[in-house]
């Protein structure tokens, strides 16, 4: 979940990256300094902290991305560090993709099935969901033991719920309706 200051960023970040034409290599640049930093509690807190001021934070990021990435995340992350907002770094990069997902008529999600799908019903689902949601879908699969079967999608704001619990449950409550 992203914060109103972090989607201001991250509109910024796309708008510079989209005028310079470089939005994709943007995007990949933001989503490794985001894995940098998530799997180094260091960085993390070297960012975060009030007690490091934003110069030295600025030195830093100058030593250490100077002529690596590109001008855009760059000069981005130098302003994030003058306004003490390295904090909000991972949910610029979250807040930027979907800027970019929706530029681009995209949605994500995530499939959690019981049991591994099979590329052909990874295909079928995708398909499913990208008539319903009329954009073009990129879905993460997982397996999910607790599910007693069948598979749950979350696609933006949708739920698509094919799991066994659920089919059981409205079987359930239509033997109910009907026995009263």
């Amino acid at each position: 979940m992203t914060n109103e200051a972090s989607r201001r960023y991250a509109q910024a970040f796309y708008e510079l990256a989209k005028e310079a034409k470089n939005q994709d290599q943007v995007f990949a640049e933001l989503r490794v300094l985001r894995d940098v930093i998530s799997n180094d509690k260091t960085i993390q807190d070297f960012g975060s902290s009030p007690l490091i001021a934003p110069d030295q934070k600025v030195a830093a990021i100058k030593g250490a991305l100077n002529g690596k990435v590109s001008t855009q995340v760059y000069n981005g992350l130098i302003l994030l560090a003058e306004k003490n907002r390295l904090g909000l770094f991972a949910e610029i990069v979250e807040a930027f993709e979907g800027i970019s997902d929706a530029d681009h008529g995209m949605t994500r999600g995530t499939v959690r099935s019981a049991t591994a799908l099979s590329p052909e019903s990874r295909k079928q689902i995708e398909e499913t969901v990208a008539k319903v949601t009329k954009k073009k879908v990129i879905l993460n699969f997982t397996e999910d033991s607790k599910l007693m079967g069948g598979m749950v999608a979350q696609v933006g704001g949708w739920t698509f719920d094919d799991s066994l619990e659920t089919h059981l449950t409205r079987m359930s409550e239509e033997l109910n309706r009907r026995s009263h």
